[in-house]
């Protein structure tokens, strides 16, 4: 079953990757990075709101042992006030929010993103409950076709001179979507029913799970923030490019897996069984599979920046080489959430958050005073003690042995060193700047490089590629047949 739904998981990232390239790459051309940046920044400022919105809906109802429908319509009910509530605060706030930063659009752009709260009480619960029943297959089609609107309806109105507005209405296209499909795969409208009852057992764990949610959102909005006040919009665009090619491989490999660890998780517990074995076999596999991926975006940044955001975002290249090399740190982070939602402990996860923000943020904060070079060197500093605070606090309940979880990133390093020893070889000998065959010839390479590591060193993940590897030639042979 697990697997099946990683399979239904990561089928649906990955087509939602793919169009978010084509989106990337066509709106890099028909926008400066100033517009792009502008856009960062109200989008940050919206997500920070949006995180009371859910107010951990959607984890309350996957992980409740026993969910009546009573203690459903009560999610449902608060779920639809607190959104309702804050969309009208983002509306009528816009413009006070744009004075801070100096710039009228901004408040223009943060109206637009209020009208996709409207939505969001249809599309959240719904998705939830698809998502507890492990119904990864109907999630992963209403995705695709959220995606797909959002590219099209993105890249025609930026083609149209809509500027950073393009990237907001697509946004609010995409939450219809994927209200309307919700609805569609799941139309048990009694949910919708209004009740407070229960509201004092939803809500403590809402309160916690909303602390965390907004200060994960902060870690991740903080230097597109403070970029945007000292160093102005273009800065904020250039940086935010870099994070997002250097987010590429967790979002095509790793964020297929919390949507699914978190039930699995959960069952395991309700089950009363100990999480240490799949926790760190979890961690072994995101080690192995984001950290090659990681090592040959660094060597292969000038490529890449090229082919998929134009000659006009070249000053990007050195950030994302020293960017990606700073998120190896960032592995355990996937599933850390998901082990303390589902041993009840959203307290201890906002701890993490709560210790971990001031510190990566007064990094951050200094560093942005020196410029986006310097501040890509913090990222270093700043994500080793977000990630220090986790893993201590993890260890607390999962009860990990060091010395497994040191070997585990050691048989990962091996297999990221075997990743990037070809594409280190073509950059050394033909310089960063490749041509088309020379980058062909690199991403072939890692690829061997990264498969041969695996079985030097008898890596769990070696396992299920070769079964993934058996499963396309079994269908390939069934198709041939048929």
């Amino acid at each position: 079953m697990v697997r099946r739904s990683l399979v239904a998981a990561f089928a649906d990232k990955t087509v939602g990757l793919i169009l978010s390239l084509v989106m990337m790459a066509a709106v890099s051309r028909l926008l400066t990075p100033a517009e792009v940046g502008l856009f960062m920044v109200a989008s940050s400022l919206v997500l920070l709101i949006e995180a009371f919105r859910d107010f951990g809906v959607a984890a309350f109802l996957i992980r409740e042992p026993e969910l009546t429908p009573d203690l459903v319509r009560g999610a449902v009910t608060l779920i639809g006030v607190l959104s309702l509530t804050l969309g009208l605060c983002v509306y009528f706030g816009a413009d006070l929010l744009a004075q801070v930063y100096g710039e009228p659009d901004l408040g223009a752009l943060m109206r637009i993103a209020a009208f996709a709260f409207l939505f969001a009480p249809i599309s959240n619960p719904l998705l939830a409950l698809l998502r507890r029943d492990m119904q990864f297959g109907i999630v992963a089609r209403i995705s695709i076709a959220a995606v797909a609107v959002n590219t099209a309806v993105t890249i025609a109105l930026a083609a149209l001179g809509f500027g950073p507005f393009s990237l907001v209405w697509g946004a609010v296209a995409a939450a219809v979507v994927t209200a309307i499909g919700s609805a569609v795969a799941r139309p048990e409208w009694w949910i919708f029913r209004p009740t407070v009852r229960h509201w004092r057992q939803i809500a403590p764990f809402g309160a916690w799970s909303s602390v965390v949610t907004l200060l994960g959102m902060l870690y991740d909005a903080m230097p597109r923030l403070i970029i945007a006040r000292i160093l102005g919009f273009t800065a904020v665009g250039l940086f935010s490019r870099a994070i997002s090619l250097t987010q590429l491989p967790d979002r095509l490999l790793l964020s297929a897996v919390q949507p699914v660890v978190l039930p699995a998780f959960s069952v395991r517990v309700r089950e009363r069984q100990s999480l240490t074995e799949p926790y760190l076999l979890g961690l072994s596999m995101i080690s192995a599979l984001q950290w090659p991926a990681l090592l040959c975006l660094a060597l292969l940044a000038d490529p890449i920046v090229r082919v998929m955001l134009g000659q006009q975002w070249l000053e990007v290249v050195p950030l994302v080489r020293i960017v990606a090399l700073a998120a190896f740190t960032l592995f355990p982070i996937y599933l850390a959430y998901p082990v303390l939602v589902a041993l009840g402990r959203m307290r201890e996860m906002a701890l993490v958050s709560l210790i971990a923000l001031p510190l990566s943020g007064g990094v951050i904060l200094v560093a942005a005073q020196y410029g986006l070079t310097v501040l890509a060197w913090s990222m270093f500093l700043a994500n080793a003690l977000q990630i220090g605070v986790m893993l201590v606090i993890v260890h607390r309940r999962v009860e990990f042995a060091w010395g497994a979880f040191g070997a585990l990133v050691l048989r990962s390093l091996a297999v990221a060193l075997g990743a990037g020893l070809v594409p280190a070889v073509i950059v050394l000998v033909f310089g960063s700047v490749l041509s088309v065959p020379e980058t062909v010839g690199a991403v072939l390479g890692a690829a061997l490089g990264w498969y041969g590591a695996l079985v030097l060193v008898a890596h769990p993940l070696a396992v299920e590629v070769t079964r993934a590897a058996e499963a396309l030639g079994a269908w390939r042979a069934r198709a041939r047949a048929a």
